[in-house]
């Protein structure tokens, strides 16, 4: 069951905390930016309100909630509804998939790593971007995660940790 209901009904409090973090979003990106081929077309699974495919000139995505998806697409994106367990794309269709805090959210990591590798072109690779536990933003996270809007569902994985 995605965890989709906070992101269908606070759009404009998703869309603030980049706004107030300017900074951390733009380190955020920066990062990203390095573990991104230099070619191939990509898909960002998750992809919300298209914040991050946007710079990084991802034009795809997937996303459940139906709120985040319309904004995406007005953002010029194409948006297919979906979930990262269950993504209804053919094999082999993209050079990358990239994944930013999605991990955090899915039912099923396992079964999520293996339809991004399924829907992967030979020799592509798959991006994660998570908040990891045990970093002082996880830490931060998890200290208010019951007080979250958006956290109170999340589970943040340790950087060598595997959850099912």
């Amino acid at each position: 069951m995605a965890k989709t209901e906070p992101f269908n009904e606070h759009l404009d409090q998703y869309e603030e905390w980049f706004f107030e973090n300017h900074y951390a979003f733009q380190s955020e990106l920066a990062a990203i930016r390095k573990a991104l081929p230099d070619s191939g077309r990509g898909i960002e699974i998750g992809i919300g309100s298209g914040k991050f495919a946007v710079p990084l000139g991802i034009k795809e995505g997937v996303e459940p909630s139906k709120t985040m998806r319309e904004k995406a697409m007005e953002r010029g994106l194409s948006v297919i509804d979906g979930v990262a367990e269950n993504l209804p794309i053919p094999d082999n269709s993209y050079g990358f998939v990239l994944m930013v805090t999605t991990i955090c959210f899915v039912d099923d990591i396992n079964k999520s790593l293996s339809e991004s590798n399924r829907i992967l072109k030979k020799d592509g690779c798959i991006i994660l971007g998570f908040v990891d536990r045990e970093s002082p933003v996880g830490k931060l996270y998890l200290s208010i995660k019951d007080k979250s809007i958006f956290y109170k569902d999340a589970v943040c994985l340790g950087p060598l940790e595997n959850r099912t």
